[in-house]
């Protein structure tokens, strides 16, 4: 005879039964049976509970002759148990694996029990978690549970006889569990609690127990079926809606916020905030124009309304553009000083394109009326960074790290996990699993997580996943191979009724090749003329510290394998290399890490050796080392070596040689003029970032 036996009503309830009962297959304490009875479900759950009798032989199922509600059902169960003690378990319900166990070791301590609950976590209709706990008491007796019923009827461990005597009143308009409890604690003293949440209740707002004036109204029968006279009905009735607005607006926010965590309300809820920002920079330089400049002396003429209109838009179009361009709009998981230059350099070029243009309106001199546009500039950074605080904090509250479920093979995972670790404010890497556990195991912990990582596995293993996930619609993250960035970057062609894929290796058009040289000639040369006395100075600095030679040269490659030579000023002693004790001549450290030793490589972009974007020029010798092993590592050559690049902002000098391959040929697929104005602009912020790790 088995200790316990476990009570389901099923109703419609395909969906989530299998859940269910694999939540009973897992427990740790394995004495029990479990009953699952039909109440004549319109939906496939009678051939769903078929399948899962064949699992064990533990489980027991009936079929009701007609419908007869879940209080109806249950009392069947119980006539049909064996066991000593009764449980019930909501079809649409899960139990933690040590529930039964923990209920179980309550005895040891209080032999005298005959009624046990525990406490509950609470998940979406989808699965997704909900961060609210309820706690309950060592202790209930039948007075305090008058107050507020803390029981839940899937936490409950009865023993049979009390359920025999008592069984659920099988009548409509009331809460026929909590009547059976109140009936049963008129019996005995007390139930005893176990305060953790053994119990997943998943909150159905369609069910009765979620359409709180119903069920308020049925709290008040339930009194009346339990014999509690009037006044102390209404006494009662208070309590019971102080507690329940207590317990439900904290589970409403809660369940509030998760809601707004599914993605297409993140991203409403970020264009709110941007556009915020927006109103707010732009109510800022209105403010000052209407104060200072809005004046025919200064700027020369009177404006109508939609030329205000028109300069408005003008500036918040500004502010956009630039701030795309420096990723002043994505702070959410930005460092602090990725947040301040942002920021500032979104200010300052806005707001001095801004007053060029007022200039050149009212044909001021250089620096004639400034100050407001400084001033401007002033308040809209401090504004900016107390609006990124602002969304970070209200990112981290509404949208708290994804607890990933990473799934992987054979090859190592520690990297992919260190970086999970990294990015601890993103992801919480909660559950880790092996694709030897079997995919019906593997599909059980996906429906428990919101979100699932895919490590390096066969593409038949990914491809099944990835879809899976995308049906579940749960978030699921992948590793980029190469194969992804050649069809993210194919062309779509339409063939009758047949839609084909276009992939190229042509590299980069005539046309772009054209453009690409004559802005990396135009902005050499720029910074070779505005920045010439710095090449003097950095030039004479080495001379004095370390003697000649002033610069150094390596054997790179360029495009299409082209051997060249690259200069940068010197930073280490004659004959030495990082690795050695020492190496660095007086400064010569500070040079590197600052970049300032790269500069000459716009002489090498004059020549037409490299390019201002493009891959990372690697020397000869690693290069061959590197494609013995990584034989794709060709594919970057497309295009000439960069003095910045896509790998090298993203990366930040500390990727592996795959990860950089990756991103450099994303770059190279995905080429665009406005791609490397973007990377330009990413690459002022990594230079003024603090150094993440040694460039070699």
């Amino acid at each position: 005879m088995p200790k316990i036996s476990i009570v389901t009503p099923a109703y419609n309830c395909e969906k989530y039964l299998e859940e269910a009962v694999n939540s009973v297959l897992a427990q740790s304490f394995e004495d029990w049976e479990l009953l699952i009875i039909d109440d004549c479900s319109k939906d496939a759950t009678w051939l769903r509970m078929q399948t899962l009798a064949k699992k064990d032989n533990r489980i027991r199922i009936f079929q009701n002759q007609h419908n007869s509600g879940s209080a109806a059902t249950r009392n069947n169960g119980i006539r049909q148990a064996r066991g000593e003690w009764i449980a019930f378990l909501d079809s649409d319900d899960l139990w933690r694996p040590e529930k039964l166990q923990r209920q179980m070791s309550v005895l040891r301590k209080h032999p005298d029990a005959a009624f046990l609950f525990t406490g509950s976590a609470f998940i979406e209709d989808d699965g997704m978690t909900i961060a609210h706990v309820l706690h309950v008491p060592e202790k209930v007796s039948r007075k305090k549970l008058l107050k507020q019923n803390v029981i839940s009827c899937s936490s409950v461990l009865i023993r049979r006889e009390l359920m025999l005597e008592f069984p659920m009143p099988e009548e409509d308009g009331i809460h026929e569990d909590f009547a059976t409890w109140l009936a049963i604690l008129s019996k005995i003293p007390c139930a005893y609690g176990v305060d953790e949440p053994l119990l997943v209740y998943r909150r159905a707002l369609a069910s009765k127990s979620g359409k709180k004036g119903k069920s308020a109204h049925m709290n008040w029968q339930t009194y009346i079926k339990a014999g509690v006279p009037t006044v102390s009905r209404v006494y009662y009735m208070v309590s019971y809606t102080l507690h329940g607005l207590s317990k439900y607006s904290m589970l409403w926010w809660r369940s509030y916020r998760l809601m707004m965590r599914k993605e297409r309300f993140k991203k409403l809820f970020l264009m709110i905030m941007n556009a915020l920002l927006l109103l707010a920079w732009t109510s800022v330089f209105a403010h000052a124009w209407y104060q200072k400049y809005n004046y025919k002396a200064i700027i020369g003429r009177q404006y109508s309304f939609w030329g205000y209109v028109a300069l408005f838009v003008l500036y918040a179009a500004l502010n956009i553009l630039i701030g795309k361009v420096f990723s002043v709009f994505r702070v959410v998981h930005q460092q602090y000083i990725e947040i301040l230059l942002s920021h500032g350099f979104t200010v300052i070029l806005a707001n001095a394109a801004t007053y060029i243009e007022l200039a050149l309106i009212g044909r001021w001199r250089f620096r004639m009326h400034i100050a407001p546009m400084i001033a401007v500039a002033a308040i809209n950074l401090l504004i900016g960074l107390v609006w990124s605080l602002l969304v970070r904090w209200l990112y981290a509250n509404i949208y708290p790290a994804h607890e990933v479920l990473l799934i992987y093979g054979k090859n190592n995972m520690e990297s992919l996990e260190e970086e999970l670790l990294k990015q601890g404010e993103r992801f919480h890497l909660k559950t880790r699993i092996s694709l030897k556990e079997g995919r019906e195991a593997i599909i059980r912990e996906i429906r428990r997580h919101e979100s699932v990582m895919l490590g390096e596995m066969p593409e038949e293993e990914r491809t099944f996943y990835i879809r899976y996930c995308f049906e579940q619609k749960k978030r699921c993250y992948c590793q980029t191979t190469l194969a992804d960035i050649l069809l993210m970057s194919s062309e779509k062609i339409s063939l009758s009724d047949k839609t084909l894929q276009l992939f190229r290796n042509c590299g980069l058009t005539v046309e772009q090749r054209a453009a690409k040289r004559v802005f990396d000639v135009a902005f050499s040369a720029l910074v070779l003329v505005l920045l010439s006395w710095l090449y003097l100075i950095l030039a004479l600095y080495v001379r004095i510290a370390a003697g000649a030679p002033i610069l150094t040269k390596r054997e790179c490659l360029t495009r299409n394998g082209k051997h060249f030579w690259q200069y940068k000023f010197r930073t280490m002693k004659p004959g030495k290399t990082i690795e050695n004790q020492d190496p660095w001549i007086p400064g010569g450290y500070f040079l590197m890490v600052s970049h300032l030793d790269e500069l000459p490589q716009f002489f090498n972009v004059l020549k037409g050796d490299m390019s201002v974007v493009g891959p990372y020029p690697e020397q000869v010798e690693s290069a061959e080392h590197i494609q013995k092993k990584l034989p794709e590592f060709t594919y970057r050559q497309a295009i000439k070596a960069g003095l910045t690049g896509y790998a090298k902002v993203h990366g930040k000098y500390s990727s592996s040689k795959s990860n950089q391959l990756k991103m450099d040929f994303y770059y190279i697929q995905n080429y665009s003029f406005a791609l490397d104005l973007s990377i330009i602009a990413s690459t002022l912020k990594v230079l003024l970032e603090p150094s993440v790790s040694r460039r070699k």
